[in-house]
């Protein structure tokens, strides 16, 4: 076409033109000259076409750089007058000026012209300013489109339905789907939009289908919409109906830089029409597109976010959203500096010389005959711009079917995808178009460039597939051990073992046989290495097997790349050894994807029956896909593949790089000298011949890549171009490990970029080392891959040296993962603590103790040692040389023993030295489990795979080759039955099926087997077939079954199919370390909390808790829990009988900096908005070991509170005597019953002999030069017994470290010339009893280490879990009854020679006075000087009727010589008892002790709330009040990980950042501070906690439709002081959750403990019954009667509860209330009651802080005196007298009058109370209490009626049992007494009948005293006597059965039967 024609003059026609443009060319040489002079006139619009349509919006279009348009078809367009069609700006003149006039319009088919009044001159004649406008048919509503402009023309085109001749693409609605942004860059989402039809919303209801349409209703659909209303735009499908929620109403929308929106809205004239689950809403849909940042290659889907009222928020980040020139080209290729990738498809464009044209057919008729770029040369399309060409070979008939002129090069979302439109009209009108989307694949025919297939049609366009090396965005030319699969590379490269220094891969046999055990020696992608085991092996191997007699076998040659199979990776080798006759081995290799695990062996899974085809598997970083990473500091790691790399040790120099005429010089993530190139330049370019440039600033900001590591320095000095382009700089590193550190080369200069590489050994990844080692002899293996952390958890196993604060990171068979200051290759480094607890800080004393080159070595069976060497340098201590530091960590076999960790034993010579008891250093084995159970223990680690609930009513269906199967696991498969076969019922685990018959049915003999390697299996056997079916670990639950293959031999008639099962229940446990450390050095072990047999139930006080029970471990998996998830969960919750998975035990604890620990729990269930439950767990240090406490819920993360003695900091001890006090428990560890005997200990070369803590038998070794030395360890040589050396001297010193025990023997002879010798023995916890010390090792410095296994290294501290959750969801926690200090005390009454200690849930605690109590005793009893044992802890709490009983077991032996003591403890909930004791009810043949306890704590657990910063206790009443934390300048507390500044503001509104009400802001200095949650006074107060909750913060970034929020927990610590400050626990990202705890004196209530008796001689004086437990004593001046005089509020030994209306200060005791001003405190609680001997009168004095008015010097005081005043009323205070600055008070109360008790018939008279009780009411009639089979019939003061015949005569008490009876007691025989500190009376029967050594039912008899039934107790008990009149009366007896009966009898009301013993009469039964 000639241009210059009719081209302006100028030059030619706006430039560079779209290829569109041309086409207006031959238009504009029509119309320019028809146009009239200056002004033109149009006449009325004569158009055939329908426009209309398009004038209700106003559009736009862009001419880049010079104008932007705004256009409406009906007039009226923006800023240029209601006439202006089309409105135009100048982007440079920033002026308006109309280019089209709605007046001046006129129309020709399809084409628009709008002129204006305006003249313009172009090629020297007068025109008028005038706009074209060029429809075609479209698909949708479309946009205008820029081509060209000329002096007076612009030119547009406009694709859209409007234009089409039919109304095929015409919807319902549509609204424009494009925006421009505030660069004029256009993001269409036109290429979105479906001509029908929608996209599946991802959300996690599975009982609903959202289906979405983009700026468009969904039409008419024949795929799963099609049930949905044509007009909907968004359709959700629920139980088989359709709803319509909402149509397009407005257009796209612009929300910020990246994210636009379209909302659709659905309203309804009526209510009856709204969906039922809108519940009176309209619904609505928002759908936010965001563009993301980078190229993402990957298919993008949109997701649901929220969802409430009937309005969804749905996501899509999609890369469509992103600026269109970012996504297309007019071209063949995409650039990496405009599209961020790079394509270049003219490869692919074929010449016209060509021959063999591009060809593909449809199914049908046609045949479509493609170019790339170009004119196709096929089809005899004559057409010069058609690049596709539709043939019908039939007639020859052709149509084009689309033009390289207008065509479209996209990448988006990993789609590359090529258009070509503008294709001969289809009857709609609309140009037929061509689609072609490209994939990568390197191995295409015709050399790479494939060919294309038709993929269909739809409409006019028509669709190919196109699989092309040429498609391969921005790869490299593919490797022989890469793969590749669209966008997904992978590279196994990193497995090849090339060199003679690396060791090939040994496999693991996952099902090792003895008879058959061998090596599997295996190279990926290369032959096996002759050498070691493997030197015989054949040179063309790449897998080879060597047995025991070193006969080696070819399994297979590498002679294929590896493939992709799924979703992993199979190599498969061929050409082995000959198996058969004409039948060659071969081996698969299936390679697993295992994020950042490299150090992993392949397992072999089976070998087949003809030993023909060998199958390994192998879990592998290298089989993960590789993706771009960055990284920051000079660092780069891709966690997924295993990567690091860390280049900061090329920093800090400068690099020069000469060239012909320039210097370049280079620094390392940092700047060059200054001199240079001025101040921060990382790159300078000096020429030679004077001038220099920057070449760009410093940054640390590396990108990895397919072996690339790249930096790029930017912003440097400007060019003198135009748009004065800076300088930049790109370093690519790339590997050379014979390089050193290398030096940079200068390619070239690119773009304003200039390009160096570097070649050096920082640029290597680490070689992986295998972590097995097999015993040369027995051929067992051992596997430490368990314990290599990567991935990821950017996590270290750590060692601690608490002597001298330092700490060990430690990883196994790999370098550690990133630690600052750490060498990267390092596998252990040292850290250093400084300063005290409360300025610590940490440093990097030593960055490598060695690194992980080798593999590990066999030290003995179960013995595994690991040498990592070549750390940094070191000076030996005994000739100053230098030499690398070096590691040894010693492994030792423990069974069970998951979660345990390396401990740090020594560093000398330059060697550090570990020691690690796991059970990963136990032998791989396989155990066979319970098949009936369907259950397999490990026997290692204990754990327990349960596959039981995978069995289904119904059988699983899975389709095979041509066939499928029914299988049913761990039950019967009875679908595979004739329904009228009922002889194999419950007899066939499956079958397989075709045509719908079943036919190969296999048995139900089930083994299952699991091998220590993990791999779980499941086999049935028939006669001849079996269904093997292998459990693979992966998140899914309960998972999914998969067809693997089959093996068949039909000369053997074997027929086996193998199966694999993905569930979450074969996931083995994560080791994780339950050590952590905090800032300040201080170590904590929340191993004791971990679990083993039962989980920890959280305390649960919600609204919620009576219809869910939570279930937690810690560090470990739950046990089994039914109806929970099984697999590695460590937290669940269970509705009904129906568990859900709370998170994934994957993270070890985590410290802040006040010591509170936290620990998360991920990867739960599906929760809302697509997201996963989690559960995070906080622990506060407390005295006891606690339970879980339930918090709160916020966005599917459930957070709990735990205060245990576990999370206090754990400490190094020393103690004598062959004993050692845990500094934690407080426990004593005692060694000397190991002593006694000489040890025998031997090596190959020598015997040990040593005793503990005493010395050797004379004569077993050599006499000391000293004769007060005395020999405790000795070496003798084995075959030279003279040789006799002291190995160590006597000591009875032991060392404590958190639960490892040592011994060190020191000052033995001289060893080396300059070393003495020594003996260490270490001593582990082992139940087993007899196990034998073990020796270690031997030190450079002639150490003698032993380990031992042994009981008395266990804790005889015993605790249980101490709180309960009851059927109706109420909690229960009687942790605070646990002492910690001291033991609770119960006398005798019968005896006061007799005390009880007792604790709770606990050991006693070791105490003077109880120190011959046995130290896992929990109840003794001391008698006189004997203290006996009552029993141990034992189970838990148990409820039995309403009561809490406790049972302590296996005390000491009873009189009879055949049972043991034990305790029970009856808890018994009363509000009002405060504190109370324990009492003693009964002690049974001095075998069987009872107590009871009434006590509040045994009452549920309540929550209380306060809304000024206070709250009270709601048991106690004492009244937090945290107003003294207020602050005006409020709390700065850092977050250093995110590098975050938090101001706080507690309890009043502080100065911050943010704005007014917030109560915790957050800044970081880059951006505006964020606010993260609204202040607020709301205290709440649960079981202990005092909490309070910020919520209503900004929006979380990660979730919009949630907001930032802010926890604080309050702690009590008495010692904090008021400079206490809060500390920042932990950050959730994704629930944008901030957790604080503040320790603070404030949050501690007084103690409880506090006495309120006295003695008085042998009486005990007790004031407890005034305690007023909820309100208080109030008293006046008894000397004014005027009301001029204060108020007085007084309690007694605790302090004020709260007082309506009256705000006494916290804590005070006495309260006075002047008649002005606040009420001020005049006493506290200070010390118990004291008795005046002078006056023989009882006295409380009570001290105060309050300053007195009248002597400054002194403080008030309050004292109270009691007098003796008899009677029932306890009395009142007066205020008698004011002393100064002290007030005295007087009490008349008869609790310290003298006792003394007079009974008369059935009453008894108490003289202090001068009250009597009369119980006669109760006399003559019968009470019967049931007891299991048998009932008692008791009478009071009178004998048990409707007792047998002729049975129990005189008995008040008779166990009846059919026709037998038996008396307790004779009515003869009756006594009677008051108690006051049971406040109970007490009715007691002796002389019963003689009791039998054994009941009928042949259990020991124990129910007597001395031999006959008897002693039977009453008591009547009035513990709410208050001088009121007497209360409601109850009666309660107490069964051995736990029988409960309740009856209204008269009087008295028979309540609840727990034992034989004793009945309480609940209530004053008054004569």
């Amino acid at each position: 076409m000639r241009r210059a024609a009719c081209g302006p003059r100028g030059g030619a026609p706006p430039g560079p033109a779209r290829p569109e443009a041309l086409r207006w060319l031959p238009l504009l040489c029509l119309l320019l000259p028809s146009l009239p002079g200056s002004r033109g006139t149009a006449g009325p619009a004569q158009s055939s076409w329908d426009y209309q349509d398009l004038c209700r919006y106003t559009w736009e279009a862009v001419n880049p750089d010079k104008i932007h348009y705004k256009i409406n078809l009906c007039g009226n367009a923006p800023e240029c007058g209601h006439s202006s069609t089309i409105c135009a700006y100048d982007i440079k003149s920033k002026q308006y000026f109309s280019v089209g006039d709605s007046s001046r319009m006129r129309s020709s088919k399809l084409l628009l012209e709008f002129n204006t009044t305006t003249s313009c001159s172009q090629q020297g004649n007068q025109h008028v300013i005038q706009s074209n406008i060029n429809f075609f048919c479209g698909k949708t509503l479309g946009s205008p489109e820029f081509v060209a402009s000329t002096e007076c023309v612009h030119y547009f085109e406009w694709r859209t339905f409007v234009a089409c001749k039919k109304d095929l693409f015409k919807p319902t609605e549509e609204v424009p789907c494009y925006v421009f942004d505030e660069a004029l860059k256009k993001r269409d989402l036109n290429p979105l939009i479906k001509s029908s039809g929608g996209y599946l919303v991802e959300d996690s209801d599975e009982d609903s289908e959202l289906y979405i349409n983009i700026c468009r209703n969904i039409g008419k659909s024949p795929d799963e919409t099609r049930i949905c209303p044509e007009e909907s735009a968004a359709c959700l499908l629920k139980n088989g109906q359709a709803f319509d929620l909402g149509h397009p109403k407005e257009p796209l929308k612009k929300l910020d830089k990246d994210r636009l929106s379209v909302r659709y809205e659905r309203r309804f004239s009526s209510e009856k029409e709204k969906p039922d689950f809108c519940e009176g809403h309209d619904p609505a849909v928002t759908i936010t597109f965001v563009c993301p940042q980078g190229r993402r290659r990957k298919d993008t889907n949109p997701k649901l976010t929220a969802q409430s009222n009937c309005r969804f928020e749905v996501e899509w980040v999609t890369e469509s959203a992103c600026v269109r020139d970012y996504l297309e080209s007019n071209s063949c290729t995409l650039t990496n500096e405009q599209h961020g990738i790079y394509v270049n498809l003219t490869s692919l464009k074929q010449s016209p010389s060509y021959v063999s044209p591009y060809l593909a057919k449809d199914r049908e008729e046609y045949y479509y005959y493609l170019n790339v770029c170009g004119k196709t040369t096929g089809g005899s399309c004559s057409d010069a711009y058609a690049s596709s060409c539709q043939v019908k070979p039939e007639n020859n008939q052709n149509k084009v079917a689309g033009r390289f002129t207008n065509q479209t090069l996209r990448y988006a979302d990993g789609d590359l995808i090529l258009t070509y439109p503008g294709g001969d009209a289809c009857s709609s009108g609309f140009q037929r178009m061509t689609v072609i989307n490209f994939e990568c694949n390197q191995t295409a025919d015709d050399d790479g460039k494939g060919h294309p297939e038709f993929t269909g049609e739809t409409d006019c366009t028509y669709f190919f597939s196109w699989q092309t090396k040429y498609a391969c965005v921005g790869e490299k030319e593919d490797l022989p051990c890469m793969v590749a699969d669209k966008k997904k590379r992978y590279d196994l490269s990193r497995l090849i073992r090339h060199s003679e220094s690396e060791e090939n891969w040994e496999a693991v046999d996952g099902n090792p046989v003895e008879a058959e055990k061998k090596h599997f020696f295996i190279n990926v992608c290369h032959r096996v290495l002759q050498k070691g085991a493997a030197m015989n092996c054949p040179k063309e191997a790449s897998v080879c097997s060597v047995d025991k007699n070193n006969n080696t076998k070819n399994l297979g040659t590498f002679m294929s790349s590896p493939t992709k199979v799924g979703e992993n990776i199979q190599l498969l080798y061929s050409d082995g050894d000959e198996c058969r006759p004409n039948k060659k081995i071969e081996t698969k290799i299936l390679l697993i994807c295992k994020p950042g695990d490299l150090e992993s062996a392949p397992v072999l899974i089976s070998s087949g029956y003809d030993g023909c085809l060998y199958e390994f598997e192998w879990h592998s970083a290298a089989a993960c896909v590789l993706s771009k990473t960055k990284g920051d500091h000079c660092r780069v790691s891709d966690p997924q593949a295993g990567y690091s790399f860390d280049l900061s040790a090329l920093m800090n120099k400068t690099y020069p790089v000469s060239t012909t005429d320039y210097t370049f010089h280079i620094s390392i993530c940092g700047s060059v000298e200054n001199t240079l190139c001025g101040s921060l330049s990382a790159a300078c370019q000096v020429k030679k011949s004077g001038g220099s440039w920057s070449l760009g600033v410093p940054s640390s900001e590396l990108s990895y890549y397919d072996g690339m590591i790249q930096l790029t320095y930017q912003n440097g000095t400007p060019y003198n171009n135009e748009k004065q382009t800076q300088r930049s700089t790109q370093i690519t590193f790339l590997c050379d490990r014979e390089a050193g550190v290398g030096e940079p080369e200068y390619q070239a200069e690119d773009n304003f970029t200039y390009n160096f590489k570097w070649y050096t050994k920082y640029a290597c990844p680490e070689i992986p080392i295998e972590c097995v080692v097999t015993d040369p002899h027995t051929l067992e293996q051992y596997d430490l891959s368990s314990l290599s952390l990567s991935g990821g958890r950017a996590e270290n196993w750590f060692a601690m040296d608490s002597s001298v604060r330092k700490k060990y990171y430690i990883n196994i068979c790999r370098p550690l993962n990133p630690v600052p200051g750490c060498d990267r290759q390092a596998s252990v480094c040292e850290m250093t603590y400084k300063g005290g607890e409360s300025t610590s800080s940490s440093e990097i004393s030593n960055s490598n103790l060695g690194i992980a080159s080798q593999a590990p070595i066999l030290e003995g069976r179960g013995r595994i040692l690991l040498n990592y060497t070549g750390g940094s340098l070191c000076v030996r201590a005994d000739d100053d040389k230098l030499e690398p530091f070096s590691s040894l960590i010693h492994l030792s076999c423990s069974k069970g023993t998951l979660n345990s960790s390396p401990r740090f034993i020594e560093i000398k010579d330059c060697i550090a030295t570990f020691l690690w008891e796991t059970e990963a250093a136990c032998p791989v084995t396989t155990t066979e489990g319970d098949a009936q159970s369907c259950s397999v223990k490990d026997p290692n680690t204990g754990f327990v795979y349960n596959l039981e609930s995978l069995a289904s009513e119904k059988s699983y269906l899975i389709m095979g080759i041509k066939k499928e199967y029914m299988i049913n696991i761990c039950g019967p498969a009875n679908d595979c039955l004739p329904p009228d076969d009922k002889t194999q019922v419950d007899s066939i685990g499956g079958c397989e099926t075709e045509d719908l018959n079943h036919i190969r049915l296999v048995k139900l003999n089930k083994t299952l087997q699991l091998s220590t390697e993990g791999y779980l299996s499941l086999t049935y056997r028939g006669p001849n077939d079996s269904f093997i079916i292998t459990f693979i670990c992966n998140e899914s639950y309960p998972g999914e079954l998969k067809f693997v293959h089959e093996e068949m031999n039909s000369a053997r008639n074997i027929h086996d199919t193998f199966f694999e099962f993905h569930t979450a229940l074969a996931c083995p446990p994560a080791p994780v370390d339950c050590q952590v450390t905090d800032a300040a050095g201080n170590e904590y072990d929340l191993s004791d909390l971990s679990r083993e047999n039962k989980p920890w139930i959280a305390l649960d006080t919600s609204k919620d808790a009576k219809t869910r029970t939570f279930y937690l471990n810690v560090c470990k998996p739950l046990p089994r829990v039914p109806g929970c998830p099984g697999g590695a969960i460590g937290s669940c919750v269970k509705y009904g009988t129906k568990g859900q998975n709370l998170g994934v035990i994957q993270i070890s604890p985590q410290a802040a900096t006040d010591g509170s620990l936290s620990v998360v729990y991920l990867s739960g269930d599906k929760c809302k908005n697509n997201r996963q439950y989690s559960t995070r767990i906080i622990f506060q240090c407390d005295q006891t070991l606690g339970s879980p406490v339930f918090q709160h819920e916020e966005d599917c993360e459930f957070v709990f509170l735990w205060r245990t003695l576990a999370a206090c900091p754990v400490h190094r001890s020393e103690g004598t005597d062959c004993q050692v006090k845990d500094p934690r428990y407080g426990y004593v560890y005692d060694l000397t019953p190991l002593g006694g005997k000489d040890r025998k200990v031997s090596t190959d070369e020598y015997d040990y002999y040593f005793r503990v803590c005493e010395g050797l038998t004379e004569g077993t070794c050599k006499q000391p030069n000293r004769n007060t030395d005395v020999v405790s360890s000795c070496q003798i040589k084995t075959q030279g017994p003279s040789f006799k050396k002291i190995a160590g001297l006597l000591t009875t010193k032991l060392t404590y470290d958190n639960g490892l025990i040592k011994i060190n023997y020191t000052s033995g002879e001289i060893c080396h010339k300059i070393y003495q010798r020594s003996t260490a023995i270490f001593f582990y916890c082992d139940l087993h009893p007899d196990l034998e010390p073990v020796f270690l090792k031997e030190t450079e410095d002639c150490t003698y280490m032993f380990e031992w296994h042994t009981p008395f290294a266990c804790p005889p501290f015993k605790s249980i879990e101490c709180s309960y959750k009851d059927d109706a969801g109420n909690s229960y926690d009687l942790s605070s009854l646990t002492r910690h200090k001291e033991n609770w005390e119960a006398i005798s009454s019968a005896d006061s020679s007799q005390k009880y200690y007792i604790n709770v849930c606990k050991s006693l605690v070791p105490h003077q006075g109880v120190g011959f109590c046995p130290p896992d005793a929990a109840a003794c009893l001391m008698d006189g000087s004997k203290y006996i044992n009552l029993g141990e802890v034992g189970e838990g709490l148990q409820l039995e009727n309403g009561i809490f009983v406790l049972k302590y077991t296996n005390g000491e032996k009873c009189p009879d010589q055949i049972r043991r003591k034990s305790t029970i403890i009856r808890f018994k909930c009363d509000e009002n008892r405060l504190d109370s004791k324990p009492e003693l009810i009964t002690a049974i043949e001095d075998c069987e002790y009872t107590f009871v306890w009434f006590t509040a704590s045994a009452c549920p657990l309540k929550s209380n709330v306060h809304n000024n910063c206070t709250v009270s206790n709601p048991l106690t009443g004492h009244v937090f009040d945290l107003n003294p934390l207020k602050r005006q300048d409020g709390y700065t507390v850092s977050d250093f990980r995110n590098h975050r500044t938090l101001q706080l503001s507690v309890c009043d509104e502080a100065r911050s950042s943010c704005s007014n009400g917030v109560g915790v802001c957050v800044s970081d200095g880059h951006r505006p501070p964020v606010n993260a949650g609204r202040m607020n006074k709301t205290l709440t107060y649960e079981d202990g906690v005092l909490k309070l909750v910020y919520k209503g913060g900004e929006p979380c970034p990660s979730h919009p439709d949630m907001t930032y929020t802010s926890y604080f927990s309050f702690v009590c610590r008495s010692d904090a002081g008021p400079g206490s400050q809060p500390v920042l626990v932990s950050f959730d990202e994704a629930a944008c959750a901030y957790y604080f705890s503040w320790h603070s004196a404030l949050a501690c209530e007084e103690e409880r403990a506090v006495e309120c008796s006295v003695k008085n001689g042998s009486t005990i004086i007790d004031l407890s019954p005034l305690i007023h437990p909820k309100g208080s004593y109030e008293a006046f001046d008894s000397s004014d009667l005027s009301d001029l005089t204060p108020d007085f509020y007084i309690n007694i030994c605790r302090p004020l509860n709260a007082i309506r209306d009256v705000s006494c200060p916290p804590g005070a005791a006495v309260c006075m209330v002047p008649l002005r001003g606040s009420p001020i405190e005049i006493g506290h609680v200070t010390g118990p009651p004291q008795l005046n001997t002078a006056t023989n009168e009882v006295y409380i004095t009570y001290n105060s802080n309050t300053l007195c008015p009248e002597d400054k010097n002194l403080n008030y005081s309050s004292r109270i005196v009691f007098h003796c005043n008899r009677g029932t009323n306890l009395g009142k205070p007066k205020m008698i007298e004011k002393s100064g600055c002290e007030y005295i008070f007087e009490w008349s109360t008869p609790v310290v009058c003298p006792d003394k008790v007079d009974v008369l018939g059935c009453s008894v008279t108490d003289e202090q109370l001068h009250y009597s009780f009369n119980l006669s009411s109760l006399s003559g009639k019968s009470y019967t209490v049931p007891s299991g089979l048998q009932s008692y019939h008791v009478g009071v003061c009178s004998g048990a009626s409707d007792v047998p015949q002729g049975k129990c005569r005189g008995a008040a008490v008779c166990l009846v049992s059919s026709n037998k009876a038996a008396s307790f007691g004779h009515i003869g025989k009756m006594k009677m007494d008051y108690r006051h500190q049971d406040e109970a009376v007490i009715v007691q029967y002796k002389g019963g009948d003689v009791c039998p050594p054994v009941t009928e039912m042949g259990e020991l008899c124990a129910s007597s005293l001395s031999n006959t039934r008897g002693d039977f107790i009453m008591n009547a008990s009035g513990s709410n006597m208050n001088g009121h009149g007497a209360p409601p009366r109850r009666i309660w007896i107490e069964t051995t059965s736990g029988a409960s009966v309740e009856t209204h009898q008269g009087t008295g009301n028979l309540l609840l039967f727990s034992s034989a013993m004793k009945m309480l009469v609940l209530g004053a039964l008054s004569s």
